[in-house]
This record gives structure tokens, C-alpha cells and sequence, in this order.
């Protein structure tokens, strides 16, 4: 039997825990707009990370505005 590599990385992609999300994703993903997230990163209500340049949003602060279980 053989296993295309997209079965494969869709597979392992399930397996692996989200460590953050971009500031689009995260709009998406809470139903706000970007300014909204924006002025959210600026006011220190929403915290982010800086990695190599690309701002992104903790799955942690996921948990911790309820948009996430703590097992997810």
C-alpha cells in the first residue's frame, strides 16, 4: 500500500500541538478584524511573540481568553 506525501503530512499535522498563531489567523479565528487585533497587541491585552520577525500569538492566550480548551 502505498502512502501519498499529503495523507502523510496531513497525518502528522494532527499529531502536532499548535504553539501559536499568526495576527490574520487569530482574527480569523475570533471573528475580529485586524485593527481590532492590532490595537489589541498595542494595548498589552493580547500578548505576542517576535520570531524572526513574524508576530505571533501565543496559543496560550487561546486558553486564556476561552477561544480554546486547555487540552487543545
Amino acid at each position: 500500500m502505498t502512502v501519498d506525501r499529503a495523507s502523510r503530512r496531513a497525518r502528522k499535522s494532527n499529531k502536532v500541538r499548535r504553539l501559536g498563531y499568526r495576527v490574520t489567523e487569530w482574527s480569523q479565528m475570533t471573528g475580529t478584524s485586524r485593527v481590532t487585533t492590532w490595537r489589541n497587541i498595542k494595548n498589552g491585552t493580547l500578548k505576542v511573540i517576535d520570531y524572526n520577525g513574524i508576530k505571533l500569538v501565543p496559543a496560550s492566550e487561546a486558553v486564556r481568553l476561552r477561544f480554546l480548551d486547555a487540552a487543545e
